[in-house]
């Protein structure tokens, strides 16, 4: 950990920052979408089209990880954004989806099966394993105060 300041001018987070917002929440909304219309189940297709948006991630953020290390918590915020924005969109397809079962005209399928069912993994475990990872990512980030080698 040094004292010294970042000597390179910042970038400007919201010009860098919200396209990418809003590119992933875009992706997310079509992967669930997807989810919707092919009967409700979490199956191959959107595990690929899931995986298609992480590599989406990982571009991206290879191509502005020279502009994102001028901003202070900068790649830890497109960590969060990712983390949030993902597995926001499961578990909220999943809790819509419970609901509906529980108070709509829907197919009967037991509520457990949700949770215990195709959507354990993209709800439950993800959540879980990429939020410690995340929880690490952050803590790093805190010690170097915010600026990423």
């Amino acid at each position: 950990m040094s004292n010294t300041s970042q000597t390179t001018s910042p970038a400007n987070a919201r010009t860098l920052l919200l396209p990418y917002t809003l590119g992933l929440v875009i992706a997310m909304a079509i992967v669930q979408i997807v989810i919707a219309v092919t009967g409700g189940e979490v199956t191959i297709l959107a595990e690929i089209l899931t995986a298609v948006v992480a590599l989406g991630i990982v571009i991206w953020l290879w191509r502005n990880l020279r502009t994102l290390k001028r901003v202070r918590f900068g790649v830890a915020i497109v960590h969060v954004i990712a983390f949030v924005t993902v597995t926001m969109s499961f578990n909220l397809h999943a809790v819509i989806q419970t609901v509906a079962l529980r108070f709509g005209d829907v197919p009967p399928m037991p509520e457990h099966s949700i949770i215990f069912g195709s959507w354990f993994g993209a709800t439950i475990a993800m959540s879980a394993l990429w939020g410690l990872g995340l929880l690490i990512h952050l803590l790093g980030a805190v010690l170097g105060r915010g600026w990423e080698d």
